[in-house]
């Protein structure tokens, strides 16, 4: 599975100029694949690979062209890409020094990162080996636009291109949004995303039903990929780089937020203020152990929650505006 995109080259980085990739190979049990995964987030500036035997088992169809083969499910290994000309020896320092922390979370064995150069070229597309079309939800298919897949009767298909933003449907914060958004959108909805990413989620809503969908992001990039993604679906989102305050308030029937606890809670009264009565919001990217601080400031914005939903170590709070 592939989540996030691809790390953006350093600023110094120059017109023409090829670069190499140190690729980190993180072997590690199931538990502690995420923490893993933020860690090199955090070092790479860009997304994550993990080879999960699980995803192989399935999605058997889906992975016959590949040379990966199902190991251990209790195993995964969590890969990213470090630029040659962004500080790579620091990088790999912290990375030891992070490595050494979860270690101690008790989250599972944790093995010695692998580390193996690659070039930029090989590096661009390495990632796209672990990303292939996964069923989430009943209906909804996530399909990469270089992928062949065969559709069944009733499947919704969401071809994605992530590029260089977040967001491609197998993460946990990702799947738990999707899969409440099947039973959430109906026909002739107003939905607003907020941190849309690659437009995934808008898209979802988009395809099943919602009338208008407002689609937002602070990051340019994002901006563009989600734009770029929604026209490779046949579908019309009103996308915009901004924040939720200067989103016009229009009440929506439903908003989505899949972004972090802390900026979840932030803006807490600006989605109040965007939302009908008794209309709903679907927060997720919560790290389990900020779970009962949203709840508990969702209360105290007058949202009543409705359902918490648990995957990985993270969590997604769907409440109504009371």
């Amino acid at each position: 599975m592939w989540e996030g995109g691809c790390a953006q080259p350093p600023s110094h980085f120059k017109e023409g100029e090829l670069l190499r990739y140190l690729e980190v190979a993180v072997r590690c049990r199931r538990e502690g694949a995420d923490a893993i995964a933020n860690l090199l987030s955090q070092l790479t500036g860009g997304g994550y690979a993990v080879d999960d035997p699980l995803d192989m088992i399935r999605n058997q169809d889906a992975w016959d062209a590949t040379d990966l083969v199902p190991g251990d499910p209790s195993w995964v290994t969590v890969r990213g890409w470090l630029a040659e000309a962004g500080g790579v020896e620091q990088a790999r320092l912290r990375l030891e020094q992070g490595l050494d922390e979860i270690r101690r979370l008790d989250l599972g064995e944790v093995m010695h990162p692998a580390y193996s150069w690659v070039q930029e070229e090989d590096w661009a597309n390495a990632w796209k080996a672990f990303f292939k079309p996964t069923r989430v939800g009943e209906r909804l298919i996530v399909i990469p636009t270089w992928e062949q897949y065969e559709l069944q009767e009733g499947d919704i298909p969401l071809y994605l291109d992530p590029g260089m933003a977040f967001g491609t449907g197998t993460h946990a914060t990702t799947s738990l949004c999707l899969r409440k958004l099947e039973q959430l959108v109906k026909p002739g909805a107003r939905v607003l995303d907020v941190g849309t990413g690659s437009g995934i989620l808008a898209i979802a809503a988009a395809k099943l039903g919602a009338a208008q969908v407002v689609a937002i992001d602070i990051d340019p990039v994002a901006v563009k990929v989600a734009g770029e993604n929604a026209a490779q679906n046949g579908v019309t989102l009103d996308i915009r780089q901004a924040t939720l305050d200067q989103v016009e308030r229009e009440p929506a029937d439903l908003v989505i937020a899949n972004i972090i606890a802390s900026v979840i809670i932030d803006i807490l009264p600006d989605v109040a203020d965007r939302l009908k009565e008794g209309g709903r919001f679907l927060a997720s990217g919560i790290i389990n152990t900020k779970k009962q601080q949203v709840l508990d400031a969702m209360t105290a914005a007058w949202f009543l929650p409705l359902e918490v939903r648990e995957e990985s170590g993270w969590v997604a709070i769907l409440a109504v505006k009371s």
